[in-house]
């Protein structure tokens, strides 16, 4: 598991196992070379107010990282003795907050100002290559940093990787672009308005369903307890055609999802709550709470949980905790989907607003 501490001063990445009790265990740091935003410059408990920061391959062999405060994005080797950095690169904008992968194609989304979406090629070595004739402004309009209420929260390609998906919270638009054989984003993007209020994060199930987390979900910005969940198909002109709308889960500020390998469950994060909330979803990409209430598991109070993951064999969910700079474990029951609290191990900083989680 790699979590990252976002700080000002030097980010690092801290590197955690897994023993035999299932809890996770604090095992090294490594240096990024870049500078993180700190906590300061948006919000100390959501520090870049996105979903995807940190990011592993597929193969499980290369990490990628923003680093907010410097303006790049770093790209580290995971070998036998740790991680090594490989190369650091200018991210292409302002503000770098969420990354995607596909094959060799990686995109970083810069939330700063306008905002945009810039594309890199990944070397044998790790090498970055700047893509040329990448780059495609979001004109967001937005400030340099970001505010966390309106700015670009996540890019991520489709799982076919012929589209390229960005949510902007401030204009409640999700962005589709489609990739062409050159790799290069087309000239401008389908756009379509988010069923609920505030499109955060979202990720795809294994049927190709796109499920996006909102903050205020039907309900108008600042409505507590107004979290949701929209499911989508994704059409291959890009639009959206909407499966489920806004299914509420009654907690506050749900900001970041993640579904297990199987596509059965979706878990949200809960930033104001702290809580979790599951989802099953059905081969329609239809959905319901696992949960009565939408809590299928409650974090310790100051949690402020941001980013989450499920473990490649979708037995294991985590969690990192912005507020007070740990990380929480709980198993995964494979024929209900209910979560079993395994523990909380500390190590990230608070006050720089750790943020970002990949896990093997």
């Amino acid at each position: 598991m790699y979590a990252m501490t976002n700080a000002a001063d030097g980010n690092q990445i801290l590197i955690y196992t897994q023993s035999g009790d299932d809890i996770p265990r604090l095992n090294a740091r490594v240096s990024t070379g870049g500078r993180g935003s700190g906590g300061e410059l948006t919000s100390p408990v959501d520090a870049l107010g996105s979903q995807g920061s940190l990011l592993l391959s597929e193969d499980g062999r290369w990490l990628f990282a923003v680093n907010a405060g410097s303006d790049e994005v770093s790209s580290l080797e995971v070998t036998s003795s740790g991680l090594v950095l490989r190369d650091k690169v200018p991210s292409g904008g302002e503000f770098p907050v969420s990354l995607t992968l596909h094959g060799n194609l990686l995109y970083v989304l810069n939330s700063g100002g306008d905002g945009n979406i810039t594309g890199f090629t990944v070397g044998e070595a790790g090498r970055l290559t700047h893509l040329n004739g990448s780059t495609r402004s979001l004109h967001a309009g937005g400030t340099n940093p970001p505010s966390f209420l309106v700015s670009p929260a996540q890019v991520g390609f489709s799982p076919a990787g012929d589209k390229l998906l960005v949510t902007v919270k401030g204009s409640n638009d999700i962005h589709v672009f489609t990739i062409g054989v050159d790799g290069l984003p087309g000239a401008r993007p389908v756009t379509t308005k988010s069923v609920g209020t505030r499109p955060f994060s979202f990720s795809f199930d294994t049927h190709g369903h796109l499920l996006v987390a909102e903050l205020f979900g039907s309900h108008g910005v600042g409505t507590p307890n107004s979290g949701a969940v929209t499911s989508y198909k994704l059409r291959p002109d890009g639009r959206l055609e909407v499966l489920d709308a806004s299914v509420d889960n009654a907690q506050t500020a749900t900001c970041w999802i993640a579904v297990d390998g199987q596509g059965r469950y979706a878990y949200a994060t809960n930033n104001a709550s702290a809580t979790i909330s599951g989802y099953r979803i059905d081969e329609d990409g239809h959905l319901r709470l696992l949960d009565d209430g939408g809590v299928s598991a409650r974090l310790p109070p100051g949690s402020a949980p941001v980013d989450l993951s499920v473990s490649r064999d979708g037995r294991f969910l985590y969690t990192v905790n912005a507020g007070r700079g740990a990380l929480d474990a709980f198993r995964i029951d494979p024929d209900s989907g209910h979560l079993t609290p395994l523990g909380e191990v500390g190590g990230l900083p608070v006050s720089d607003g750790a943020v970002g989680l990949a896990v093997d």
